[in-house]
């Protein structure tokens, strides 16, 4: 913070400590009362119900989806750049990570070792699996993404742009051409790079593509699986979640035991731990089915295909 002049100011607090601004997140919370009265809900006590009371998921709220009805006009937090400074793209600061998360770096620059390479992908890896699980939070989680989702991006159109027919030896000039934009969107040259983009429309036609490629060669599959993760009821993973989180030792019988408040709490705090423990689940089932004495003893499994 001392390298990007950044420092606290004492008179914020003092200034802006007894304003206060009604938070709103949609357009019904307009309605609501600021005097707290209580009058006109008055009608409505009748209607209540204890089982209403037991909240459907306690867990976290907090999601990169935007609402199609609420976000029809693009709006957002937009941040504009001091006075006489240019915005840097997250891509291009190196100090964004250490400054958007206080909490987690304390202000200090992540080191590494000199004459070593590392991405940003490994950087990231390493880090969620840190034994204070500090990068395990929710909107770091979020941050890290949607950087490493950018970053590939980015990587992605500049070689499309040089595989295509149609973007050979492009100039600024075309790009800037909306004619020539419309063009490349009407050939399906402009969505070749979001086939690194899990859930769109170009990521879904490779993998038809590799579907139907394997049909093609080996015939139609036999034999199909639909996997969900059930984290509130593995015993084992919250044995794990307690020790990794809270340095406890507990038995299966105390782990069955736990509320599920309790247990959707521990899920929250390290969804990390869950996925790798969901990872490890399917690479235990394939090898049980995959085994020469498993279930499907005498017909061998050629192939499989997994759509996450």
């Amino acid at each position: 913070y001392k390298d990007e002049g950044i420092v606290i100011s004492n008179d914020w607090i003092k200034e802006y400590s007894n304003e206060k601004e009604n938070f709103i997140v949609k357009n019904e919370d307009k309605k609501f009362n600021p005097t707290g009265n209580t009058e006109e809900d008055s009608d409505h006590d009748d209607n209540w119900n204890e089982s209403d009371d037991k909240p459907i998921n306690p867990v976290t709220t907090e999601t990169l989806l935007n609402d199609e009805t609420e976000d029809q006009n693009d709006t957002g937090i937009k941040f504009a750049p001091g006075e006489n400074n240019r915005p840097i793209s997250v891509l291009m600061d190196l100090k964004v990570d250490e400054l958007t998360f206080p909490k987690i770096y304390c202000g200090k620059q992540r080191k590494i070792k000199e004459n070593v390479k590392l991405t940003y992908a490994k950087i990231a890896k390493s880090e969620l699996r840190m034994f204070d699980r500090r990068c395990g939070r929710v909107s770091k989680l979020f941050f890290t993404y949607k950087k490493l989702q950018t970053r590939k991006f980015v990587d992605a159109i500049s070689i499309n742009l040089r595989k295509t027919k149609n973007t050979k030896n492009v100039t600024v000039t075309q790009m800037l051409n909306r004619d020539y934009i419309n063009g490349l969107i009407h050939n399906d040259d402009a969505f070749a790079f979001l086939r690194f983009d899990r859930s769109s429309p170009a990521f879904w036609e490779l993998k038809k593509e590799e579907l139907m490629a394997m049909n093609r060669q080996l015939e139609c599959a036999t034999i199909f699986l639909t996997l969900s993760a059930a984290e509130t009821q593995w015993s084992e993973l919250l044995v794990i979640l307690t020790k990794v989180l809270e340095n406890k030792v507990i038995t299966l019988e105390e782990a069955q035991n736990l509320s599920y408040e309790k247990r959707c709490e521990l899920i929250r705090q390290d969804p990390v731990t869950c996925v790798r423990y969901f990872e490890h689940k399917l690479k235990c089932l394939w090898e049980i089915l995959s085994a020469p004495c498993g279930p499907f003893q005498g017909y061998e499994l050629v192939d499989k295909y997994v759509r996450t």
